[in-house]
């Protein structure tokens, strides 16, 4: 069984959930970058970051309706650093992409949806770079 590295709670399950889903929705392009382009680099980053958001589903589950109040994360911390990294700067550029536009109400909850994804990107990165000094805690709900 693999070893927990940290434990976040359920809206920071949801928050990060929502985020691996709305990247791996662009699965295809893994296909194109290598079939139709020819653009063998893409493809290999590709399949690196989808492979670490299986691997992170794996930990959040697939069920979007996931009723657990705390997951374990068990990746190994530098994985799940790298993840959670590139998770965040993705939330972050959707998040600005979405407060340009600020006209409708679907904008706003995909707002609210990717600043909840980048703080509980934040919280994790924070923990992990506090965990050489001892046990990781994620300290912000």
């Amino acid at each position: 069984m693999p070893r927990e590295t940290i434990r976040i709670t359920k809206d920071q399950r949801d928050a990060l959930y929502e985020q691996v889903r709305n990247h791996l929705a662009a699965v295809g392009d893994l296909w194109l970058a290598l079939e139709t382009n020819k653009d063998y680099a893409t493809a290999e980053r590709l399949a690196i970051e989808f492979s670490e958001d299986f691997r992170l589903m794996a930990d959040l589950g697939w069920d979007p309706e996931d009723q657990r109040e705390r997951v374990a994360l068990t990746m190994p911390p530098h994985d799940l650093m790298e993840v959670v990294r590139r998770l965040r700067d993705e939330a972050q550029g959707g998040l600005a992409d979405v407060e340009q536009q600020r006209s409708e109400e679907e904008d706003n909850r995909r707002a609210r949806d990717f600043r909840s994804a980048w703080q509980t990107c934040e919280v994790i990165l924070d923990a992990l770079a506090d965990s050489e000094e001892g046990e990781i805690r994620v300290s912000r709900a």
